[in-house]
């Protein structure tokens, strides 16, 4: 013989489970929003409006100079965009680097055949920002370099494109030069001119 339920005790456990559900519901979305806000947190801004100005100005900036080449040693030429890749990551944070690297890569990328470069300055611009939480911007460039974009290079270098070992030594040489002064010129603007501070007013204001 089945046992009824009484109706007030039915419409307890009712309420019980839409409670629970809404419980889960309400953890999910802080489980969200707490990603979200780490997102946010430390060196990496609310990709508003103002953000997305500036990632896109600095990516056009970017893309401007890595057409340009200026003459060095032995009829080498070498390129100073990571400036732009490594200002609008510390700046405006990992996405507005990222995007900077993938977008200020891509000339360089076409006119040698490499669709690695793209990968590479972007790696740059994320890692420069995720550093620079915690070193100032010259070593958060030089971190990122070394550790980072400088590793991948070598690896696609010599194992997929099979650059000869000597070629790809005066290729890093180089590489090394461009960062160097490039990440030096970023923490000049970020800590110690005017400029740095306008940008980073800007950008941290929402």
């Amino acid at each position: 013989m089945a046992c009824r339920i009484p109706a007030s005790i039915a419409t307890r456990n009712q309420q019980t489970s839409q409670t629970l559900k809404l419980s889960r519901k309400a953890k999910g979305w802080e489980l969200f929003n707490m990603v979200i806000t780490n997102l946010r947190e430390g060196n990496t801004k609310m990709f508003d409006s103002r953000l997305v100005a500036f990632t896109a100005g600095i990516s056009a900036v970017t893309a401007v100079l890595s057409a340009l080449t200026v003459p060095f040693l032995l009829g080498t030429g070498v390129h100073f965009f990571q400036v732009g890749i490594m200002l609008a990551a510390v700046v405006g944070g990992p996405i507005s680097g990222l995007i900077t690297g993938l977008i200020g890569g891509l000339y360089v990328a076409l006119i040698r055949s490499d669709p690695t470069i793209v990968i590479g300055n972007g790696l740059l611009g994320l890692f420069t920002a995720l550093f620079s939480r915690r070193l100032r911007p010259l070593l958060a460039g030089l971190v990122a370099w070394i550790l980072i974009q400088a590793p991948w290079i070598y690896f696609t270098g010599t194992f997929i494109y099979r650059v000869p070992s000597v070629a790809m030594q005066l290729i890093l040489i180089l590489l090394t030069v461009e960062n160097v002064i490039c990440a030096f010129i970023v923490d000049i603007l970020t800590k110690h001119s005017q400029l740095g501070e306008i940008l980073l007013a800007k950008v941290k204001k929402h």
